[in-house]
């Protein structure tokens, strides 16, 4: 009986718990939207300059979300000024906002300028030390006492290829007043200068070099005109031209003129091999000529790299020496080198299929390897899908849904800086709502990764769960890394433009990751990254309304429009061809008509794989990958390539 009354009490309680939150959701909702319309309104004032209004409306605001923005800005306006005390508490306090850091740095020149070495000392991290702060500190530790360890520091800030700011003229002035400045360090750094183009300080430099003044000016001229070592008289070793100091010139030189013109730079080296080279020049003069003419697939360079890596030390030069190879058709010396490389390259699957592929080429006695690609067709990725196909074997999802530890969650959850990111994203404010959620992501352990990707996924929040979920190496969960985002609109679209919809998924997810908001370095804007122009273009030659302005380009379902318009033009540009067109769509349309121009007919794995560019060969790898994962999903039959791209011809 007290049981079935204890019961009953328990239901009772909850119910009324249940009840009285219900309740008190719609007051809930109302306070936080008079608290958005205070907090807009305190940020007005404050930029007007009232402040008495301002501290009226932010007093109120404590338990805000944003609040420690108000304080923040109302400290930046007064920073030169504000007590330190007051500063220290605001970075005790606050220290986690994404903008603390320029507060931070700010304060610290001040503390510089004041010559307060104790709270300089306190307040200085990694994240925050500059040459320009750092220089007074080292210059204050020498004033203490600790000479040694000073003049060391001084020598490490004075020997970079590039000019210091004027706080570490001091410290400079009396390092070289000690003796420090040896012309073995003066050389040094006109050596790092010239390798950095910053050929006047090179110039400025050769004032520290007086007994060895005609050689340091010539290796100034020589990087600046690296042709005038094709006078091959002048630049061999004597008592005035040493041969370490000759193999300096040379290989800066000739590291110039190979970023420049790699042919030349090959055709000079057969004249200054001889050299004593060190192994970190020959790897270094490697990637700068070999590389740069296996990029555009000159055979030449294969001869090259082998003589100046024969140990397949720099994986760079490893993987490009496979490339062009491959590109050659040179299938034993593709096997030989796939069977030599470092193991952490072995176990690539990119080299595992090569190897099996090469095998095939060299000797298509072999046949079909079907059970050596069988095991590698569980990956994945580009290679494990292509040798799915080859072994014919179902494509290998390995779809896992990630699990969320409870506990994790409540910590994200709970964590100031996840707090603030949600209400910029409820206020539509999604470049501070990134900011904040990827600040906060820098001390989460990998359990709380996981569970802040699954709570943005929750949140239809694309970019920052894909993003996340990546963080934290967790790769298997495709409903959080493929979500099947603006269905509707791309589907529409693909259908009416007659293309795949599993191909402008594959880009779109490529392009953005489903961030509607997404702006590239050069200027694309939008879910399929649209250039500016480009979208006005493909909307005059389609008959798609665009205002003249990167909003219109950015609303989501016209973006979707023009990419898919513009997909479409690409994709009847090259003959239906997916590889071409996506190729093109990332390096665009002039360069893949380049790359293709009096090519022979070649396979297209071969083609992709010797794609010159690395950020296209892997934006195609990935696209023609997605586009499988998204035939899953949207239950379309999808290969890696269709059987009329197998071929670039």
């Amino acid at each position: 009986m007290l049981v079935h009354a204890s019961s009953t009490l328990l239901r009772a309680i909850r119910l009324l718990c249940v009840s009285l939150l219900l309740l008190s959701l719609p007051a809930q909702a109302d306070r936080l939207t008079e608290q958005r319309r205070q907090y807009d309104q305190a940020r007005a004032a404050l930029e007007r300059g009232d402040m008495e209004r301002f501290n009226s409306l932010s007093s109120a605001l404590t338990d805000y979300p944003l609040y420690p923005y108000l304080v923040m800005e109302s400290l930046r306006k007064r920073l030169d000024r504000a007590p330190h005390g007051e500063i220290e508490q605001f970075l005790s306090r606050h220290g986690d906002l994404p903008a603390a850091s320029s507060i931070k740095a700010t304060w610290l020149k001040r503390l510089r300028a004041e010559g307060d070495w104790p709270r300089l000392r306190r307040h200085l991290d990694a994240d925050s030390l500059t040459a320009e702060l750092e220089c007074p500190l080292v210059l204050q530790d020498w004033n203490e006492g600790k000479v040694e360890q000073a003049r060391e520091r001084a020598r490490e800030l004075w020997t970079v290829g590039h000019s210091q700011p004027d706080a570490c003229t001091p410290l400079f002035e009396r390092w070289r007043a000690s003796g420090g400045l040896t012309e073995a360090v003066a050389w040094e750094r006109i050596r790092l200068a010239l390798l950095h183009r910053q050929d006047a300080l090179a110039r400025y430099l050769l004032r520290y070099v007086p007994s060895q003044q005609a050689l340091a000016e010539r290796f100034v001229a020589t990087a600046i005109n690296p042709r005038m070592l094709s006078d091959v008289s002048k630049y061999q070793p004597g008592a005035n031209q040493p041969p370490e100091q000759l193999t300096d010139i040379v290989t800066v030189a000739l590291r110039r003129l190979g970023r420049d013109d790699a042919s030349a730079a090959l055709a000079l080296w057969p004249h200054y091999q001889h050299l004593p080279f060190s192994d970190e020049q020959r790897l270094a003069l490697t990637r700068d000529i070999g590389v740069r003419l296996a990029r555009r697939h000159e055979p030449r360079a294969l001869a090259f790299m082998a003589a100046n890596d024969p140990e397949l030390k720099d994986d760079t030069v490893t993987e490009w020496r496979g490339r062009l190879a491959l590109r050659t058709g040179q299938w034993h010396n593709v096997l030989d080198l796939t069977r030599h490389m470092p193991e952490h390259l072995r176990q690539q699957s990119r080299w595992r299929y090569w190897e099996l592929r090469s095998r095939q080429l060299a000797n298509s006695a072999v046949g079909e390897l079907t059970e050596d690609y069988a095991s590698l067709a569980g990956e994945r990725d580009f290679y494990g899908f292509l040798a799915a196909e080859r072994s014919r074997r179902p494509y290998a999802l390995n779809h896992q849904p990630v699990a969320v530890d409870a506990r994790a969650a409540a910590r994200v959850a709970n964590t100031a800086g996840i707090i603030r990111a949600r209400e910029f994203h409820a206020r539509g404010d999604y470049l501070d709502a990134r900011r904040e959620w990827y600040h906060a992501e820098r001390l989460f352990s990998r359990e709380e990764l996981i569970a802040q990707a699954a709570l943005a996924r929750q949140m239809d929040w694309y970019f920052p769960a894909i993003r996340g979920i990546s963080k934290a190496q967790h790769w298997d969960d495709l409903e959080i890394r493929f979500p099947l985002a603006y269905r509707e609109p791309i589907v529409r679209q693909a259908r009416l433009r007659q293309l795949n919809s599993t191909w402008v998924y594959a880009i779109t997810r490529q392009e953005s990751g489903f961030m509607t908001d997404a702006r590239s370095h050069a200027g694309a804007l939008g879910l399929m990254q649209l250039m500016p122009a480009t979208a006005q273009e493909t909307a005059r030659r389609n008959n798609i309304p665009l205002a003249n302005t990167s909003s219109a380009v950015l609303d989501p379902e016209r973006n979707i429009a023009l990419g898919t318009a513009y997909l479409s033009q690409l994709y009847s540009q090259f003959r239906g061809n997916r590889v071409l067109a996506s190729a093109a769509y990332n390096a665009g349309p002039g360069r893949v008509r380049q790359w293709t121009r009096d090519l022979p007919a070649m396979p297209a794995d071969i083609w992709i794989e010797t794609i010159p560019f690395d950020e296209t060969r892997s934006y195609v790898q990935s696209v023609l990958t997605y586009g499988v994962i998204y035939g899953e999903k949207l239950g379309i039959r999808q290969p890696v390539m269709e059987p009329h791209e197998k071929y670039i011809e």
